[in-house]
């Protein structure tokens, strides 16, 4: 059973009992997990795409995704980017192919079996040889953050249930929370050149989100 913390935060505008759960210590029966590989810090790229008389702005984080749990498991990420300014941003929105095919393009000698997100989802074969590469791209966020965590799902399928009252009614409502990993970065630079932005690593550890 993960650790159960109960702390005060706003919710979906209004105030709400809230919960910070950490994962179970000793996995429970039946839970898996992915290993996640990341190569090197969040990146950005400008494009111009079709239709569009300037370029655009986004960061992409490169990954390597393993199944090494001995079972062939169901694979659907998500990544979910949040500031400091309390902007929530999710990737893969706002973002065509022609993004993904300039970043390709940046590394097709280092990594060539780069696919998009939407083509490793599904069954994940077990073993090193069966690993899948892919990119989480997001467009551009608020210029005025100082740090940033991006949060992955789908890397396990553990989860645990609470019950959380509302500070105006004291009714419970369950919600599910899933096994997350969470990256922390810093977001030095200058709001007014942004391609002079980057984002360095800080931390990452596993959380129930």
């Amino acid at each position: 059973m993960g650790v159960l913390m109960v702390v005060m935060a706003g919710f979906a505008g209004y105030r709400s009992v809230w919960a910070v759960v950490r994962p179970a210590m000793v996995p429970p029966p039946g839970t898996w997990q992915l290993d996640f590989e990341l190569h090197g810090d969040p990146q950005q790229i400008t494009v111009t795409l079709p239709g569009d008389s300037q370029s655009r702005r986004f960061w992409y984080l490169l990954y390597t995704v393993t199944n090494n749990t001995g079972l062939e498991v169901e694979f659907y990420p998500r990544f979910t980017l949040f500031t400091n300014t309390l902007k929530l941003s999710d990737a893969g929105v706002g973002v065509r192919k022609p993004v993904f095919l300039e970043i390709r393009k940046l590394y097709d000698k280092t990594i060539p079996l780069l696919e998009p997100e939407d083509m490793v989802t599904g069954p994940i074969l077990v073993g090193q040889d069966n690993a899948r590469d892919s990119v989480a791209i997001f467009e551009d966020f608020d210029p005025n953050a100082v740090w940033a965590k991006i949060f992955v799902s789908g890397l396990s399928n553990e989860t645990v249930a609470v019950d959380l009252p509302t500070i105006e009614t004291q009714q419970k409502k369950q919600i599910l929370l899933r096994k997350t990993l969470m990256l922390e970065y810093q977001v030095p630079g200058d709001r007014y050149n942004p391609q002079q932005r980057v984002m360095l690593y800080r931390n990452r550890q596993w959380i129930m989100r």
